[in-house]
């Protein structure tokens, strides 16, 4: 298949057409976490992304180093790519909870004219190795690993590493904790498929030969943007065999000297678009990875992740009692006592089902509103909200009744024809509008249990206001409600001290 042209565009760090290939899905977890307790977040940190393709970010002293297409210009990053302003290396300052300042190109002769990218540092923070891709010869581009010294915050005395060639590609370094191994990602021959990772290790200041890490690492597809943690993981990105999208994060887990079997680390690191970029710190509990999945900012993004308390949710499905059918649109609210009563109007997920992520606490309260039916409200002990998935609760409808009222003048109760009469029922909010007869005579059809305000105006007169309380309008049964609106004229009419008039 053809590759995304927008992703295809972070990848000429890799210079690749990406292949799918529908493969078994493994859901693996990693062993280090305690999943009991902690679930997984992952979220977009938009103040680091651009509308370009922003990716593979690492830890650099207070903040973070990744590469982006960004332009400062006009801010797209998409006219850097089609422009050839090539992919940079940025930094950014970390202020507080994953909020970072601007990023700003890392000083020196690191960012040159051609794409530069995907960093790694040594411990120290004082040697840093970056992929370069060569200048375009007869339609083909290389790409090289190099390493640059950091001096008073600049990086210099660039150095291309031995094992490099014009023939093939290196890219994609990550440099072990103790400095002594690097592991990067090649095309070169004698691989397994597309892209291999490989490994050099530094002996006597020098780098050695490139070594591919094997056949469970590698395989027919495309191995890419290998990360090796501080315990020795070996973390990569594959479009190869049991993916759940197109490219995807694996685990290698350290064996002796080698590598076990790769792992998929399944969802949410994984999603059906291109994750990789992968990084977790030493606690296992956070770190960053890179993706164009759904709900970016730009095309590639970087994401950060964490360890959170586990959220369980409660579903509550509200029936209709008479009929049995599920009922929509319902206002299903959920109030758990806590520091204070804090109450969460719940989402529906799917038809008559409403989802309640669970806050701890030892009571819930429990209100459901819905337009024709009688509101409903109760208790829940804390047993029910963690020990049953799902609550149904089934809603009577409200029993009608008939409003019939009489408007009459105050002074002599004279019928009076043509006044306007607005009825606002307080559940629900809904307004009913008529107008009396010749005399004086109107009606609504009314819910049992609901509080009503009847509104009474004409030209002349001041605005009756009358309340039709619960109480006299209950559930009981239906029943005929009748009342008498008095009009009071208004003061310097035909009716001299109509003001004495007061109820």
């Amino acid at each position: 298949m053809k590759p995304n042209p927008t992703t295809y565009l972070s990848y000429l760090l890799v210079i690749l057409m990406l292949m799918s290939f529908d493969g078994a899905k493994d859901n693996f977890i990693f062993d280090d976490f305690s999943m009991d307790e902690k679930q997984i977040e992952i979220y977009n940190i938009e103040n680091l992304n651009s509308k370009g393709l922003d990716f593979c970010a690492v830890p650099y002293r207070n903040g973070i180093v990744f590469t982006s297409s960004r332009n400062k210009v006009d801010g797209s990053g998409l006219k850097n790519v089609f422009n050839n302003n090539y992919f940079d290396l940025y930094y950014s300052e970390k202020i507080g909870d994953d909020v970072y300042k601007d990023p700003q190109k890392l000083r020196g002769k690191i960012n040159g004219d051609l794409h530069d990218g995907t960093a790694t540092f040594n411990q120290i923070g004082d040697m840093m190795y970056f992929t370069r891709n060569n200048e375009k010869k007869k339609g083909l581009v290389s790409l090289k690993i190099f390493s640059a010294e950091g001096i008073e915050g600049n990086w210099i005395n660039l150095k291309e590493l031995p094992f490099n060639s014009k023939k093939f590609s290196s890219c994609h370094p990550s440099l072990s904790q103790d400095g002594k191994t690097l592991y990067f990602a090649s095309d070169r021959p004698g691989g397994y498929g597309g892209m291999d990772i490989y490994k050099s290790k530094l002996e006597n200041g020098k780098w050695g030969n490139a070594q591919n890490l094997g056949i469970n690492v590698n395989g027919e597809g495309n191995e890419l943007f290998p990360y090796i943690n501080s315990g020795g993981h070996l973390f990569l990105s594959s479009d190869g065999f049991g993916t759940l999208g197109k490219l995807d994060i694996f685990l290698c887990k350290k064996d002796g000297k080698g590598f076990k079997f790769k792992k998929n680390v399944g969802e949410p690191f994984n999603s059906v678009a291109d994750d990789f970029g992968f990084y977790i710190d030493e606690t296992g509990e956070h770190g960053y990875l890179s993706s164009n999945r759904q709900g970016g900012k730009g095309s590639d993004d970087v994401y950060g992740w964490k360890l959170v308390e586990k959220m369980y949710s409660k579903k509550i499905i509200v029936i209709d009692e008479a009929t049995g059918e599920k009922i929509n649109e319902a206002e299903v609210f959920i109030e758990n006592e806590k520091d204070s009563w804090h109450p969460s109007i719940l989402k529906i997920v799917e038809s008559g089902t409403y989802e309640y992520k669970v806050e701890n606490a030892e009571t819930y309260f429990l209100k459901i509103e819905k337009e024709g039916y009688e509101e409903y409200s109760a208790a829940l002990a804390k047993e029910i909200i963690y020990d049953e998935k799902e609550t149904i609760v089934m809603l009577s409808k409200r029993k009608l009744s008939l409003l019939s009222g009489k408007v009459q003048e105050q002074v002599f109760h004279k019928a009076m024809g043509n006044v306007e009469i607005e009825l606002l029922n307080e559940c629900d909010g809904r307004i009913q509008k008529t107008k009396s007869s010749k005399d004086g005579s109107f009606g609504f059809t009314v819910m049992c249990g609901c509080e009503y305000i009847v509104i009474s105006k004409k030209e002349g007169f001041m605005t009756k206001t009358k309340i039709i309380s619960k109480d006299a309008n209950p559930c009981r049964s239906s029943q005929l409600i009748e009342q008498v609106i008095e009009m009071r004229p208004v003061p310097n009419s035909n009716f001299p001290r109509a003001s004495i008039f007061d109820e």
